[in-house]
């Protein structure tokens, strides 16, 4: 079964947005609804923007939905090509179900996928997620650090020594990264490599994602959440949606402002989220979005 995976922060290039509607010139117009709805003209940002969580944010949603809609765009042509020459075939079209994941921001592209929230109503939660995420940055300054060569075990066992500092990202085997204040996850990255790591590489950051240190910020995105209309879950036909949180489908009865606060403090566990859409019977992976850094991930996790 094929499953659409969508990429989080750090995934952005300058020439994405041109590189899409180049490829895709139907995605204009989501250019142009974005910036009707946040003000920010996407498709011409500056280097110093885009490095700033406000921009990124929204740079990324737009881009992996143009993608989205790309992809299902040519499923829907490849499907009536095939139709219009076998009669009873059984080809996918763009509404056939799929697997759904994301990686961090990347899961609110999922939820946009899944039929569970519209294109206006994602922009104005992902604008306002990128807004809290930057003051709780600001109010409660932070650090972040990919630990390679160590087991997740070994990493948990270190930082459950240390204060202000978490397990946030398991990426993939070998690949977990750190959050926590300066100098707690300064300090843990030196044991970590006392320890054996084969190297503590500093995110270009300045917050604690993931952590409790985003309490403040995933309150307020639960309030604001709170004002915009979801689907249920049952009701949307795309696929299964898997969690970040927990790695399982989300169920049909979850409440989802209470779910994007639980969310937005808790680890990524792709590791085991790639695992159980494997074990459930998802075997075609496919990034949509900028960069195919999950993709190389799904490979790492797969061949372990």
């Amino acid at each position: 079964m094929k499953a659409f995976l969508f990429p989080g922060q750090g995934a952005q290039t300058l020439q994405m947005s041109a590189e899409i509607t180049a490829a895709y010139p139907a995605s204009l117009s989501l250019y142009k609804e974005a910036q009707k709805i946040t003000g920010v003209d996407l498709m011409n940002l500056t280097q110093e923007q885009l490095s700033q969580t406000r921009y990124t944010q929204l740079a990324i949603i737009v881009h992996s939905i143009a993608s989205l809609e790309k992809e299902r765009a040519g499923m829907e042509q490849l499907h009536d090509s095939v139709i219009g020459t076998r009669a009873g075939s059984s080809v996918p079209d763009s509404s056939s179900p799929v697997g759904l994941a994301g990686f961090s921001l990347g899961e609110y592209t999922a939820l946009f996928a899944s039929g569970i929230i519209d294109f206006d109503g994602l922009l104005a939660l992902v604008n306002e997620r990128a807004r809290l995420m930057q003051l709780a940055a600001d109010r409660h300054p932070g650090a972040m650090y990919a630990i390679l060569g160590l087991s997740d075990e070994h990493v948990e066992v270190c930082l459950s020594k240390i204060k202000d500092v978490y397990p946030v990202n398991y990426n993939c085997p070998g690949q977990l990264v750190i959050a926590g204040t300066e100098a707690a996850a300064e300090k843990a990255a030196a044991e970590l490599l006392v320890l054996g790591a084969r190297r503590a590489m500093k995110l270009a950051v300045n917050g604690a994602f993931h952590s409790p240190f985003m309490a403040e910020a995933a309150a307020g995105l639960k309030e604001f959440a709170g004002t915009i209309p979801f689907a249920p879950i049952s009701a949307a036909s795309a696929g299964a949606l898997y969690s970040n949180a927990t790695a399982a489908p989300l169920s049909a009865d979850i409440d989802i402002p209470s779910y994007l606060e639980t969310h937005m403090i808790s680890p990524v566990r792709f590791t085991d989220e790639i695992r159980r859409m494997r074990l459930d019977g998802y075997d075609e992976f496919i990034e949509l979005g900028p960069g195919k850094v999950l993709t190389g991930l799904v490979k790492k996790i797969l061949n372990k």
